[in-house]
């Protein structure tokens, strides 16, 4: 039975095997997305938020040494789906996924409308003539002329381009769309206008979201939930105003911290020390070695996840038995 949360994903493990040892990339993260809500997934480069998108698309490299855990969409569990199940039935129609970079990853020898169209053809065998209408549509809803469905990608702006991903990931409707930073590459005035139509499109089309990004104050501008990410796991999730006007774990307190503001009288703190490597991470607390709470049993245990309310956890040893 569908609860209330478009995504539920508990005790994800996707690990890598590579030449050096073996790279834990994603190590037991959980985590909800109730349905028509955003949740922003933070954390510096490298703790494993891309890792974390390609784990729910399933879409693994061929070094994939774990991949275990339980992923539920709609009340449905993926990980009981096969391969061929998985991408016939949810990846793109269920959930569909804006990579980084994606705008510059377009075919260039092929007109954008049909790279739009493409999906419905391939996944639903849709009629071209159709698909290209629906393309259409789709172009409408993002902000671009349908004059457009006959440009190639090098004759159009880089916010253009983005439209064009947008409405590639949204044609077929699906009901959770994943956006790994997609607005690094664009100007400040260029990203503001597509952090504007993403909202739209979150509202018009009550979208669920995980939107990926380094920039807590871009994520802040869509997210309804935050999950603060560091080393592979996740250390501290909840409501959007919870988490950055109340942070509890000592990570996302000092990330926090670290963004410049308006104030001048108020520097921003910049975290010393750099996040341990994902192979053969420490056996206690991955923070630990730049945390300024640090306590003996943080170079001991893992720290378990602690709920302080039914919507805001901390993975951290300061709130055992609190």
């Amino acid at each position: 039975m569908s609860s209330g949360n478009i995504l539920e994903v508990k005790d994800l493990y996707l690990y890598y095997k590579t030449f050096k040892g073996i790279v834990q990339a994603v190590d037991g993260i959980s985590f909800k997305i109730p349905k028509g809500t955003a949740m922003g997934l933070v954390g510096e480069s490298g703790c494993g938020k891309s890792s974390t998108a390609n784990a729910i698309m399933r879409l693994l490299p061929g070094n994939t040494y774990r991949y275990e855990g339980s992923i539920k969409l709609d009340g449905m569990e993926l990980m009981d789906l096969t391969d061929d199940e998985f991408r016939s039935r949810i990846r793109w129609s269920e959930i569909a996924m804006i990579f980084q970079g994606a705008m510059n990853s377009l075919n260039p020898v092929l007109k954008v409308g049909f790279q739009v169209a493409e999906p419905l053809i391939v996944h639903l065998g849709m009629p071209k003539e159709e698909a290209l209408e629906r393309a259409r549509d789709m172009f409408e809803k993002v902000g671009l002329a349908p004059a457009f469905l006959d440009r190639y990608p090098h004759e159009l702006s880089g916010g253009m381009r983005q439209r064009v991903v947008i409405a590639m990931a949204m044609v077929m409707n699906p009901k959770l769309l994943i956006l790994d930073e997609p607005t690094s590459a664009l100007d400040v005035s260029i990203q503001a206008q597509i952090m504007n139509l993403l909202k739209q499109l979150k509202k018009e089309y009550n979208l669920s979201m995980i939107f990926i990004t380094h920039d807590i104050a871009l994520a802040s501008d869509i997210s309804d939930y935050l999950a603060v990410m560091y080393a592979g796991q996740i250390v501290e999730y909840g409501p959007i105003e919870e988490v950055l006007l109340n942070p509890q774990h000592p990570y996302s307190q000092k990330l926090l911290a670290s963004i410049p503001r308006l104030r001048v009288d108020k520097e921003p703190e910049f975290l010393p020390g750099a996040p341990p490597g994902l192979i053969n991470p420490p056996k206690g607390c991955r923070f630990a070695n730049r945390c300024p709470s640090r306590m003996d049993i943080c170079d001991k245990e893992d720290p378990e996840i602690i709920w302080l309310n039914k919507d805001h956890f901390v993975k951290c040893h300061l709130y055992k038995g609190g």
